[in-house]
């Protein structure tokens, strides 16, 4: 597991949480690509050697600053099934555990725990609207990983045997993690050559997708306790959307709106923290106290009612209001209702930025996975619909065709100067604090790209009888802790860097130099050209 933070006068960046899946990337830069040809190449390769995290017929959300074509944010994530079809008789909705250590979490499983995810949908629009390789260049690398083997780094090892009860739901699905009969440890080679056959084959003629769909519609559907429909298919479209935008100092943050709702939290919250840096100095107690009292406005603010008011343009411009903000800073919050939360938030983020200005973050996920592959490719299907924290109101209650709510927020940072900051993270309800927090450091105390990503980081947990404080114990001031266990009496200390605080993997241009870091925390790795 490892990091890199380089500069270069000139050139692009590929951020990811795997080093095959940011070389993928960087492939499609060298071949004369640009941000767009990047990103898809990327997003392929992570198909392949990211399968804990992400896959085709997974979900994912995109915010973009094209040279051409302005900024952008797409959503390309799940959609609620079951349109124009019956009711499936038995409904398979099984039942799978994951040993997090301190905690037990259940997930569902099976066909009916499956989303419309529109991973491998999204990433060919975006190449058909944008690319400029051939799109059989683009998918070389992944196709490469597939029929070659990948390489499985120490954090995709970790998250394999994490979820290994999921995986094994099926022998088709547990194949997919499996290095002679068993879990491979780091550095073994997996391979998927069925899904390398897939993404050559749809690359090669899209059309291809048309069948795949077909296939997954007669898997996934009614009469085999599913829920995904013909129809489902047929409408299925990626919704193109104006970003959320706020300023903190001279920087203009672009991040997601609605469907998600980490978009417009991390717009708040640096509001919030605008001017910290006159009020606290970097890392010591003040900082880090009031960047969790933010955290619990933010807890506050997010009611249950939240996710439905975020698509209510009205609502977010008074959110993000100065009168908002006043009010907010008046006030310490109370206890919010939070739903269940994924310890582990099965996402993966890839940055990139290329040489003539084009900025992407994008966020993936298959959630953990369903437990079931659509026969003969290769691909494990999502459980989207069998997460509790993204589905707030319960399973199944959301009507066929609902853009499904989702946390990841991929967000872009620009300055007048011609700055550039570009990230996301994965981890659940944490990927929120993880970039506030990134974006604080960067633009409020001037930290370097590897110090705003690596500093210690902070996350306030609500429930019904009070808040927890989970703090990264890495690197800190003496006497900080004893600190903020004063204002957070309930609090859980993490040795060092973890996983569990989000993988902030993230492309920057700073001074006419560009910059990549890939977050150790999950696995991320960098390459520059």
């Amino acid at each position: 597991m490892g990091t890199s933070s380089t500069l270069v006068s000139h050139g692009g960046v590929v951020s990811a949480g795997d080093i095959q899946t940011a070389q993928a990337g960087a492939f499609a830069l060298q071949a004369g690509g640009n941000a767009v040809d990047a990103v898809v190449a990327a997003g392929f390769a992570a198909f392949v050697c990211e399968v804990a995290l992400c896959g085709p017929l997974g979900g994912g959300v995109m915010v973009a600053r094209l040279p051409e074509h302005g900024e952008l944010a797409v959503d390309f994530f799940g959609r609620t099934p079951g349109l124009g079809g019956p009711k499936p008789k038995d409904l398979e909705f099984g039942e799978a555990s994951i040993d997090f250590g301190v905690a037990t979490q259940s997930f569902r499983v099976g066909r009916g725990a499956a989303a419309l995810g529109l991973a491998l949908p999204g990433l060919l629009e975006f190449h058909q609207r944008w690319g400029r390789l051939p799109l059989p260049l683009v998918a070389e690398p992944a196709v490469r990983l597939g029929r070659e083997g990948f390489e499985v780094g120490p954090p995709m090892a970790y998250i394999l045997k994490l979820i290994s009860s999921i995986f094994a739901y099926t022998p088709e699905s547990e194949a997919l993690c499996l290095k002679d009969g068993r879990l491979p440890a780091a550095g073994e080679r997996l391979f998927n050559s069925a899904l390398g056959d897939v993404l050559e084959a749809v690359a090669a003629n899209p059309r291809v997708l048309n069948d795949l769909l077909g296939d997954f519609a007669l898997e996934f559907g009614p009469s085999k306790g599913g829920l995904v429909t013909e129809r489902d298919i047929r409408e299925m479209e990626l919704s193109y959307l104006d970003p959320v935008k706020v300023k903190m100092r001279d920087w203009t943050m672009t991040t997601m709106p609605a469907p998600s709702s980490g978009g417009c939290l991390i717009a708040l919250g640096l509001r919030l923290l605008e001017g910290i840096r006159e009020r606290a100095e970097f890392l010591s107690a003040d900082h880090l106290i009031e960047v969790a009292l933010t955290q619990r406005l933010l807890l506050e603010v997010r009611t249950p009612e939240f996710d439905e008011q975020i698509h209510d343009s009205a609502f977010v411009r008074e959110l993000l209001s100065d009168r908002k903000l006043l009010e907010l800073r008046d006030c310490l919050g109370r206890p919010a209702a939070v739903h269940p939360d994924n310890p582990l938030g099965s996402t993966t983020q890839i940055s990139v930025i290329d040489s003539e200005g084009g900025v992407i973050g994008m966020t993936l996920t298959n959630g953990e996975g369903c437990g079931r592959v659509l026969p003969g490719t290769g691909i494990q299907i999502n459980n989207l619909l069998g997460e509790a924290d993204i589905n707030p109101r319960g399973f199944h209650t959301d009507p066929p065709g609902t853009h499904m709510a989702t946390m990841m927020a991929p967000t872009i940072a620009t300055h007048p100067g011609g700055d550039i900051a570009a990230l996301g993270s994965g981890g659940s309800n944490r990927l929120r604090n993880a970039i506030m927090m990134t974006l604080c450091n960067l633009i409020e105390y001037g930290a370097s790209p590897l110090d705003a990503v690596l500093a210690p980081r902070l996350h306030l947990e609500a429930a019904q009888d009070g808040f927890e404080l989970n703090i990264e114990d890495a690197d800190q001031q003496a006497g900080v802790l004893d600190q903020l266990r004063e204002v957070f009496p309930r609090s859980t200390l993490f040795p060092g860097r973890n996983m569990f605080f989000g993988g902030v993997h993230s492309a920057f241009v700073l001074d006419g130099n560009v910059y990549g870091v890939g977050d150790p925390r999950r696995g991320g790795q960098s390459v520059l050209l």
